[in-house]
């Protein structure tokens, strides 16, 4: 297929990315984007740079320092992955997404001055997003890890901060096969005498070993800051880059996970911006994210509002959070619309889930990596007794609709696909 002009649009562009991402799927390395990076000025997208690595979790960290950032009056990029609807999803400056044009314009600058490197679809995206936040001259870049952290693209720019969320079992085939092994590959995005703040409550010796080597600060989630957790509200506890105490009293609960929450202000609280209380309550009560618990009302035929949660739960991690959200629901039925990639652990995924729900509706999606149907129906069919299997994520959110009474809800998870298919028939009811 012929590289795009300079006239070309979005949609050319991506289809032209879609399809030299068909020849080498995933390759990491950091040579081919360093190099272009470097030739482009493309490796240093603001005066600041956060990066954040995990198993679960980046997007809504990300989501959370971006909230707090705008709202203290800074000016932010963000780069995120992957996108539900649009591509432009990825890459927000001041919290909303570039346009096509600016788009076009940096897939048009990195096209010409790679020459002849190859570059695959994520590198070309994490350029891009370096420079629409040149563009803008952004105070600072929050740059989310694609895969792993040590090959990730985004690992070509050096952070200011490493932030890692989560160490989990996912993306074995890259990363390994023991949590030790993901979390030396995670580790990565630490950098000499720079900080780095680690969201869950154990934190591997991988990450420690690499911290104290590279004389890198570490900040551990009940160790370095803590949370206080009252009926309705929580208190958050910490250090700054003095190693002075500093706390955030009063906080209302964010729809978002509240460890993601204590992991950003910690972040925070070792940068130079300033940010004060009423600013993190403000931007804790209105941040959300698409596919995170994220909640939808949909009519039924009787003219009923169903409620419709989507979470893309694609791993053992994230599924044990999602089935702790849905915990102690006794106003009527729930029903789960599944599906997934093969290449995913969608055993333990099933094992974790099966009594979250009183009906399955097992599906698939348009990829030659998903689960078919009727595959992922003889694993739940062996661990529940309402199952059923239906065509695709539309015919199944009919169906479900169709039989939900109000005071029912309806789940949908197993992918960031299965939530993007769900999501485009949502926005047409």
């Amino acid at each position: 297929m012929q590289s795009p002009s300079t006239h070309s649009t979005v949609s050319h562009w991506l289809a032209w990315l879609e399809n030299t991402r068909s020849e080498q799927d995933i390759e990491l390395g950091l040579d081919r984007i360093s190099q272009v990076g470097r030739s482009l000025d493309l490796l240093k997208p603001a005066p600041y740079v956060i990066t954040v690595a995990g198993t679960n979790g980046k997007g809504s960290t990300i989501a959370i320092l971006e909230a707090i950032l705008i709202e203290a009056g800074y000016s932010v990029g963000a780069f995120t992955s992957p996108h539900f609807l649009s591509f432009n999803e990825r890459i927000r400056v001041d919290g909303k997404m570039v346009d096509d044009q600016d788009l076009c314009e940096a897939f048009t600058v990195i096209n010409e001055g790679r020459k002849s490197t190859w570059l695959t679809y994520f590198e070309f995206a994490t350029l891009a997003a370096v420079h629409c936040f040149k563009k803008a001259n952004v105070d600072v870049a929050l740059m989310e890890v694609g895969l792993g952290g040590r090959l990730d693209a985004t690992n070509a720019i050096d952070p200011d901060i490493a932030v890692m969320t989560t160490v989990g079992l996912d993306h074995q085939d890259w990363l390994g096969y023991s949590i030790e092994a993901i979390a030396g590959e995670k580790a990565g995005i630490i950098r000499a005498e720079k900080p780095i703040v680690f969201g869950d409550f154990s934190v591997p010796k991988a990450v420690i070993n690499r911290s104290i080597r590279l004389d890198a600060p570490l900040y551990r989630n009940n160790k370095e800051f803590f949370i206080e957790k009252h009926e309705k509200e929580w208190s958050w506890q910490g250090r700054d880059e003095k190693g002075q105490s500093c706390q955030f009293e009063h906080l209302p609960y964010p729809q978002l996970v509240i460890e993601n929450a204590a992991t950003a202000l910690q972040a925070l609280q070792l940068s130079p911006f300033k940010i004060n209380q009423d600013v993190v309550r403000k931007s804790l009560e209105s941040v959300t994210l698409t596919g995170r618990y994220q909640t939808r009302w949909v009519k039924n035929k009787a003219g009923d509002n169903i409620e419709v949660i989507l979470d893309v739960s694609h791993n053992p991690q994230a599924a044990t959070r999602l089935k702790e959200n849905l915990q102690n629901y006794s106003a009527g039925k729930t029903r789960m619309i599944f599906a997934m990639y093969k290449d995913k652990d969608y055993a333990a995924v099933a094992n974790v889930l099966a009594d979250s729900a009183d009906e399955w509706l097992i599906t698939t999606f348009n990829s030659p990596r998903a689960l078919t149907t009727d595959e992922l129906v003889e694993v739940f069919k062996v661990r529940h007794s309402q199952v059923c299997g239906i065509t695709d994520v539309e015919q199944a959110l009919s169906t479900s609709l169709a039989h939900s009474d109000k005071g029912d809800r309806i789940i949908v998870s197993g992918s960031f696909i299965t939530v993007a298919d769900a999501l485009t028939f949502i926005e047409q009811c």
